[in-house]
């Protein structure tokens, strides 16, 4: 009888085995400054136009809230690990909520409108909020582990191929 074939047992080589072949790195089409200021404006700049930290490459949110796997230009793995978003999750609920407070604080302040509606604007902008500013907060992650990690994870890439 045929034994079953084993997966992995880390997570990272789980994701690895999945994107085999998926993600081919192109090291020529990445224009990223090694490190300084500007490094950190463009990978800021790049994250707010949705597009690849590495090569600017736009067009890397499919559907309205996933990520690609990886750039179609330069080959840049936007996950390089499973469970890799959890910090653009947590931009996501504490930046687009502070929003929203000061969004409905102002609606407070300002406003001559009923308690009803002033509630559901409030709601509202919790709920919708966090759902459109999605894709902004995979980008935006991908640029603030970029600004503190820097390029450690091409190593990785790069032993791999």
């Amino acid at each position: 009888m045929p034994e079953p074939a084993t997966r992995p047992s880390k997570p990272s080589l789980i994701h690895d085995v999945h994107l085999e072949g998926v993600c081919l790195p192109k090291p020529e089409f990445r224009n990223l400054p090694p490190s300084g200021s500007a490094r950190r404006g463009k990978l800021f700049k790049r994250g707010l136009l949705l597009q690849c930290p590495y090569c600017a490459q736009g067009g890397i949110v499919k559907y309205p809230f996933w990520i690609k796997e990886c750039c179609p230009r330069c080959g840049y793995r936007f996950a390089p690990e499973s469970g890799y978003f959890v910090g653009g999750y947590a931009i996501n609920l504490v930046g687009v909520e502070v929003v929203g407070l000061v969004i409905v604080v102002i609606i407070l302040l300002r406003s001559n409108l009923s308690l009803f509606q002033q509630e559901a604007i409030g709601i509202g902008a919790a709920v919708l909020l966090p759902i459109i500013f999605f894709p902004w907060s995979r980008t935006l992650w991908m640029a603030i582990d970029l600004t503190l990690q820097g390029d450690s994870h091409l190593e990785h890439e790069q032993q791999r191929s």
